[in-house]
């Protein structure tokens, strides 16, 4: 029993790592580096590269039999693994592919020990705590957790250094508690004051993109409700009426551009990133089919024409883009087969599954992951975006097996 509970504590810890909750960043114009110094992160990392090691060591056949499940996952790690090679900057593509293979591990790990109700209470955990230290470090005058730059002045960064990465970390959390609130009454008003903690967030970051997924979360919600009648005909036509609805209002958004981003004071080309996608997607097609190597792009020569012509371009501020600079066709092909899996699996959770309101999670985060990558590049990076892709993927898939496994037992009786 000791055993099990300081594995549990352990993987609290990995989560709390993953979620940037000891990481504690002030505002990215006063310091770059978290509390502490940079020599905190190079500790987080021994830390959790210590407990994963610990954790294979005592489950490497389940850590085998999880990837070998989730095929295209593992598929799409070695490439990242092998592009090194022909990396246009090998030192970058050294110093992230660490992080990626990190996350890679502990998202086979959660699979293998946890069912998706689980590790959802850990998630919970870990974003609760991010969102209350988020509200009380920017109130510590010393701190600095609210930018003081001209163009983000008063914005709220929390933990997390930017107003934007504090914005989508928030969704995430409102989401989550949400759910959790709606799905039981226990602690319900605590999930409830988590869950407006994080909403108000969102509004301090002033982001907005945020504050469209929790919105997009919500009014899908009632839609959710008539999936769970066994009627499939019924069920059949909630699904058709969604998805006429999502049409139907990317329609309504694309014929109204101009008057919805001139509410928000912003204009169409995103703070420029529109007019940075055309030339990535020129240099993708000089190198189409393996890309310029994991993270190996944009400090290399290669990118010194797009740097100087827009200097605060770090990456393609778009998810996909991204993967099509890094991994080229190859590796886009393989990742889009993947994700058309986990979307699969998710509608597959949502028809037959679904009995609780955080059952329908991980259709929810299948929104987030695409709303936040049409602006940002948060796919396949070290970040809590594609850990939690990561691990819902290959839970989803082990729960799957382990449905059919029973399936199958009970008609061999």
């Amino acid at each position: 029993m000791k055993i099990e509970r300081l594995e549990k504590l352990a993987t609290l810890i990995l989560i709390l790592i993953t979620v940037g909750a000891f990481a504690i960043k002030p505002a990215i114009e006063i310091s770059s580096s978290p509390l502490g110094g940079a020599s905190v992160d190079t500790l987080l990392n021994a830390l959790s590269y210590l407990i994963l090691s610990i954790l294979i060591a005592n489950y490497w056949k389940g850590f085998i039999y999880v990837s070998s499940k989730g095929v295209f996952q593992l598929i799409l790690l070695i490439l990242i693994l092998f592009s090194v090679l022909w990396s246009a900057d090998m030192a970058s593509s050294l110093t992230y592919v660490r992080g990626i293979v990190r996350i890679y591990l502990l998202a086979v790990y959660l699979a293998m020990r946890y069912t998706f109700k689980e590790q959802i209470r850990f998630i919970a955990f870990a974003l609760g705590t991010s969102t209350v230290l988020s509200m009380i470090f920017p109130l510590i005058p010393s701190f600095g957790g609210i930018h003081t730059a001209p163009e983000l002045a008063g914005m709220w960064s929390g933990i997390f250094g930017h107003k934007n990465e504090l914005g989508y970390m928030m969704a995430w959390s409102a989401g989550v508690f949400l759910h959790l609130a709606l799905s039981e009454s226990k602690f319900r008003w605590l999930r409830l004051t988590i869950f407006a903690i994080a909403i108000c967030l969102i509004i301090l970051s002033r982001s907005t993109t945020s504050l469209m997924i929790v919105l997009a979360m919500i009014s899908l919600l009632p839609l959710y409700k008539l999936s769970t009648n066994n009627n499939y005909k019924l069920q059949i036509i909630a699904i058709s009426f969604v998805l006429m609805l999502l049409v139907s209002g990317s329609i309504l958004i694309a014929g109204n551009a101009e008057t919805l981003v001139g509410t928000s004071g912003k204009d169409l080309t995103f703070s420029g990133r529109t007019d940075l996608w055309q030339p990535v997607l020129n240099k993708v097609l000089e190198r189409p089919l393996f890309g310029y190597g994991y993270a190996g792009f944009w400090n290399s020569p290669f990118a010194s024409n797009l740097r100087l012509t827009y200097e605060w371009a770090s990456n393609s501020h778009n998810g996909f883009l991204e993967i099509l600079l890094d991994m080229g066709i190859g590796g886009f092909v393989i990742f889009a087969i993947g994700f058309m899996r986990f979307f699969a699996m998710a509608l597959y959770r949502v028809v037959l599954v679904a009995k609780k309101p955080e059952d329908y999670l991980p259709m929810q985060m299948l929104v987030i992951i695409i709303i936040v990558n049409i602006s940002e590049a948060r796919l396949l990076t070290p970040s809590w975006n594609w850990f939690m892709y990561l691990t819902t993927s290959l839970t989803l898939t082990m729960e799957y097996h382990r449905v059919r496994r029973k399936s199958f037992s009970l008609a061999q009786v």
